[in-house]
């Protein structure tokens, strides 16, 4: 379907697609801003914008892009099992530091200075370890065995 010149809203369609669908079209399209027929140095009164909606709006889009992640974390679980579960049938080790190196660094490539964290995160969760409890967790810590890390 040309998403152009379907009579549903471009961004309707591409979400179906997934937020990161919705987001490249963006950035790749053109600018449909129209051109002003007012005279120079007079503008437009800035629209009245509810933020409450507006956030409610933003909160689904999140909520809907969580679920996905999600999803795919699970996905990923199970793949990393499977690979650890291969090696350690292999006679290998449970982890692969200079996997998991490769695997932070290019979370860090791309998201930035907190990619580290993230990949860390992903990373004990494949392998079954609970973060460092918080004052804020009621959770009790788990067993931090490595049951999983092939990644």
């Amino acid at each position: 379907m040309d998403v152009r010149s379907s009579s549903l809203s471009r961004r309707a369609a591409l979400t179906g697609l997934g937020g990161v669908a919705l987001l490249a079209a963006a950035a790749c399209s053109p600018s449909k801003e129209a051109t002003s027929t007012q005279p120079a140095g007079q503008t437009n009164p800035p629209a009245t914008v509810d933020p409450n909606a507006s956030i409610a709006e933003q909160r689904k889009i999140i909520d809907g892009l969580d679920k996905q992640i999600i999803e795919l974390l699970k996905q990923r679980g199970e793949a990393s099992a499977t690979v650890q579960k291969i090696r350690t049938s292999a006679g290998g080790q449970k982890t692969d530091p200079a996997r998991e190196q490769q695997i932070i660094s290019a979370y860090s490539s791309g998201l930035g200075a907190g990619g580290a964290d993230v990949a860390k995160a992903i990373l004990n969760v494949d392998r079954g370890v609970q973060p460092s409890t918080s004052a804020t967790s009621t959770t009790a810590p788990t067993s931090t065995t490595e049951t999983s890390s092939s990644h």
